[in-house]
């Protein structure tokens, strides 16, 4: 598994006091040094050594010791419970060697045979128990030798992505580590592969520290493994593969490949059916990020796309809003979908025109939604079957999916071309190129007719327990079953015809463990005895016999079960590969029924919850009118709330949109509705929305909120930085940026002073569609210098000292936070309260002014003047203020600007007088001192 084998276990080897066992034990440990072993012995799965105490500890089970070695640690598990337990240690990032016997110890002759059976990774363990809506990915890293990265340095590193459960391959490259890190982020998989010679690089060490739940697993020789790649898609398909990817991202893949291999394809492993393979894997698409619309892995975060951040769970998220997909596949492929939205005009609007046909066919769209509700997950299925982990029920399964697949083609058919009943299409809808080209798919009609014809109509999920083929379907079965069903009828029916025949009316066929079946006849019948009967033994009162029909009838009988089970076997094996063999087929239905599920799911979540169809071009603006929050829309219809709708509207005459408002008044659900509303649009789905203009955008990047991440030593401050600096490396004027409070956690004039950088080099530089809300009332001045900024605030209501949150978007600024109220709403103490705001109210008559210019013009142009005060300057009048030369102490005059500063209309009563008795306070003290 890529590490060195430790010193511990070559010793333990070397004892010349090794039970024959232990070495059996010892050397599979040395072949996989970093996995744990488990051991098969008897009706138990055990651990040795370090291994039992790390299993001891993690599963908690009983440390015990072996009773021939008392010095080595013992932990074992039972081997009938075996799955549950390894799913625990594979959650913990282990990986597992299983060791299984495969012969019979009753047969054996001396140390029973054991084969390692499974090799299992956080990447490549099939838990039937796991999640089916969420792909399962192992990916593996190969990096570019640095000597050739100065030459070509948009491959860096190549990476690839293999799902085992559903054969989902795909690879591609990049040039940096962010690149990288927002991949993995987006991939969301368990495990990487790396070179051992890559384990030190920065990006590996990244890859621990920011994606903890990912396990790095090192290979030695890595860069060889594209072999294995050539050799599983054959020459040509590698070829062509080969010219469109670097070297880097086909050695990724061919990692993939043989970890993959390795794990899977063990020529001893109990309980495979078929000819195990990987022949699902049978193709490696190749892709860019930046062709779809590019999601880092804070947008992902802090948009809540996946996962909530407050409890990281499915639930509250985006994907949890609009996941209503009938299927485990079509749940999958929608996950795909977000985060990979397209960033293709034409195709956006072939996914729309396929939505709007289906809202146009209701009838059809009833009757489809309802059909994939009974559709098994075939993509899995097909990968159990080629992998040889089929059993009756998914062939079961398997058949029933298809049986439904002609009637869910029609569907599409008939919606690709819906019309209004005279003729036309429908209202919205266009005849659709994806749903007719999804109806033609070929059904596999031949396939279920296979597996229907096999099957009985409830199979057993164990070949051994009951009837799996049907009656008449192998005519050899038929023998075997009903010998070992009618065996004893067929006893007692040569029992009769014997008496028949001999006249011996006592007659008997007996059966005991040593002697088997016999003919009993009393020693005073011995003379009606015909000939052909074989004396078998005397006894006190009778004569044991046998015959060659009874003989031959004995075989049978008690072969009848064994031979039964093993005909179900070869027939079972039989035809899960005559269904493997179709893999090409059955892949490319179970992609369209997938598609065909998530393109209905969004056509009932239009309809259903008043969502529309929005414009979608090459334009740079966004327009959207009444939008909503389509997760919180749903939380608020659940509690009986209503969302209260928002306007926004960006272009490049108004790209810069600076957002004040108080905590709490929904500046935050604003600008995050907005940006799910444009990927939902480039997903091809409706929106939450009366109306909506989307140009096409190709990043979306967000700040929101505050977090430290200390595993890298760095304060919330630093890691505002880190991702405020990406996002202005890397957007572009198509990009969509979410600004939440920058400069919020250093001091003030700090932070004011990186805001308003920020912001205007976004204007100037970047020129990006930015929503950027803010606490820094300053900030909304920019707009007197920048063309294209504009001011908007979420307003509220005041009455009697008392604030309503309207949650209305409107234009302009506010000059106002209320974060007293706010405080004071969240339950600080009244004293504190009232401490509070008489120090605002100071603070707020000493605020500065600037006349017509923006105050921080003003403040840069003081700083430059004498550069040596700091921060101090910001607390003085501008040189140019005609307050410098009055006459007066330096206390007048700062309560002079701060009655020029005030803006009247915007100070209550209460206020007002406050202001005054602080400003008469100051002036009483400033005399006295004098």
């Amino acid at each position: 598994m890529g590490k060195s084998v430790p010193a511990a276990v070559e010793a333990r080897l070397a004892s010349p006091k090794l039970t024959p066992m232990m070495r059996q034990y010892l050397t599979v440990k040395s072949q996989y040094p970093g996995a744990i072993i488990l051991f098969r012995m008897g009706d138990f799965f055990e651990t040795f050594f370090e291994d039992a105490e790390e299993c001891a500890r993690l599963l908690d089970i009983t440390l015990t010791a072996r009773s021939k070695e008392r010095d080595i640690p013992m932990a074992g598990v039972p081997h009938h419970a075996i799955e549950g337990y390894l799913a625990r240690l594979i959650d913990f990032g282990r990986t597992v060697v299983l060791v299984d016997q495969v012969e019979d110890p009753k047969q054996a002759k001396g140390l029973v045979r054991r084969e390692v059976t499974r090799v299992l990774s956080p990447g490549t363990y099939l838990d039937p128990n796991a999640p089916a809506r969420t792909a399962t990915y192992l990916v593996a890293i190969a990096f570019e030798a640095a000597s050739k990265r100065k030459k070509k340095p948009s491959s860096a590193f190549g990476l690839a992505a293999l799902d085992l459960a559903t054969g989902e391959f795909r690879a591609t490259s990049g040039g940096d580590d962010d690149t990288l890190l927002d991949e993995l982020a987006r991939l969301g998989m368990r495990e990487v592969l790396v070179s051992s010679a890559d384990t030190e690089r920065a990006a590996v060490r990244r890859i621990a520290q920011e994606l903890p739940r990912v396990t790095v697993t090192p290979l030695d020789d890595a860069a060889e493994k594209d072999a294995v790649l050539k050799a599983h898609l054959g020459a040509e398909e590698a070829t062509a593969i080969a010219r469109i990817l670097p070297k880097e991202a086909l050695v990724a893949a061919g990692m993939t490949l043989h970890y993959a291999t390795e794990a899977q394809l063990r020529p001893e492993v109990p309980n495979v059916r078929g000819e195990a393979s990987l022949s699902h894997v049978e193709v490696l698409r190749p892709y860019v990020p930046g062709d779809a619309l590019v999601l880092d892995a804070q947008a992902t975060t802090h948009l809540e796309l996946v996962r909530s951040q407050g409890e990281g769970a499915r639930k509250g998220s985006l994907l949890f809003a609009i996941d209503d997909a009938a299927t485990a596949m079509g749940g999958r492929l929608l996950a795909r979908w977000l985060l990979y939205p397209l960033n293709d005009v034409d195709r956006i609007r072939e996914r729309q025109d396929a939505v709007a046909s289906l809202i146009a066919a209701p009838t059809a769209l009833d009757r489809l939604r309802e059909t994939l509700a009974g559709v098994g997950d075939l993509e899995r299925l097909v990968g159990r079957v080629v992998m040889g982990r089929a059993n009756p029920r998914d062939l079961q399964l398997l058949v029933q999916t298809l049986g439904r697949a002609p009637a869910l083609l029609a569907d599409a058919a008939e919606a690709s071309n819906a019309t209004d009943g005279q003729g036309a299409l429908g209202d919205g809808a266009v005849a659709s190129a994806v749903l007719a080209n999804l109806a033609v798919i070929d059904p596999l009609e031949d396939v279920a007719s296979d597996i229907g014809a096999a099957l009985v109509e409830d199979p057993p999920v164990d070949l051994e327990k009951a009837q799996v083929f049907a009656d008449g379907y192998d005519a050899e079965l038929d023998r075997h079953a009903d010998l070992s069903k009618n065996g004893k009828n067929k006893i007692a029916a040569l029992e009769a015809k014997e008496r028949e025949r001999t006249g011996i009316t006592s007659l008997k066929v007996r059966y005991n463990k040593v002697f088997g079946y016999y003919i009993e006849v009393t020693k005073s019948n011995l003379a009606l005895v015909p000939e052909g009967y074989i004396r078998k033994q005397t006894t006190v009162n009778s004569e044991r016999f046998f015959t060659e029909e009874l003989k031959e009838l004995e075989t049978a009988v008690l072969n009848a079960e064994g031979q039964r089970v093993a005909r179900t076997i070869v027939l079972f094996d039989e035809l899960v590969i005559r269904v493997g063999r179709q893999v090409r087929r059955l892949r490319a239905l179970a992609a369209a029924l997938a598609e065909l599920d998530v393109l209905s799911t969004f056509a009932k979540i239009a309809e259903r919850r008043s969502w529309v169809r929005p414009v979608v071009d090459d334009g740079k603006g966004i327009a959207i009118v009444d939008g909503r929050h389509p997760v919180i829309e749903q939380l608020s219809l659940d509690l009986g709330e209503r969302f209260v709708p928002n306007d926004v509207d960006i272009d490049d005459e108004e790209r810069l949109v600076i957002i004040t408002g108080p905590n709490m008044a929904g500046k935050s659900t604003i600008m995050r509705q907005t940006a799910l509303i444009v990927i939902l649009a480039h997903m091809g789905s409706f929106v939450p929305a009366k109306s909506a203009r989307i140009g096409l955008v190709d990043r979306v990047f967000t700040r929101v909120g505050a977090s430290d991440d200390l595993s890298r030593g760095q304060s919330t401050f630093m890691v505002e930085m880190n991702e405020t600096a990406r996002i202005l490396r890397s957007a572009t004027d198509r990009s969509l940026i979410l600004l939440d409070e920058i400069g919020r956690g250093t001091s003030t004039f700090d932070g004011l002073s990186i805001a308003w950088a920020v912001a205007e080099h976004l204007h100037d530089v970047v020129r990006a569609k930015t929503l950027f809300a803010t606490h820094y009332h300053e900030l909304t001045e920019l707009c007197r210098d920048k063309p294209q900024a504009v001011n908007r605030h979420v307003a509220v209501k005041e009455w009697n000292d008392e604030i309503v949150f309207l949650r209305k978007l409107l234009p302009g600024a506010t000059n106002r936070s209320y974060g007293v109220q706010v405080a004071r709403l969240a339950g600080l103490p009244a004293s504190i309260v009232a401490r509070a705001r008489v120090v605002l109210d100071s603070l707020e008559a000493q605020a500065l002014s600037a006349g017509d210019r923006s105050a921080v013009t003003h403040l840069a142009r003081a700083r430059q003047a004498d550069p040596a005060e700091g921060q101090l300057f910001l607390f003085s009048a501008p040189p140019s203020d005609p307050a410098a030369a009055d006459g007066g102490t330096v206390v007048e005059r700062e309560v002079l600007d701060s009655i020029r500063a005030m803006s009247v209309d915007d100070v209550t009563p209460r206020q007002a007088l406050d202001l005054l008795a602080a400003w008469r306070q100051r002036l009483d003290s400033d005399h006295e001192s004098s």
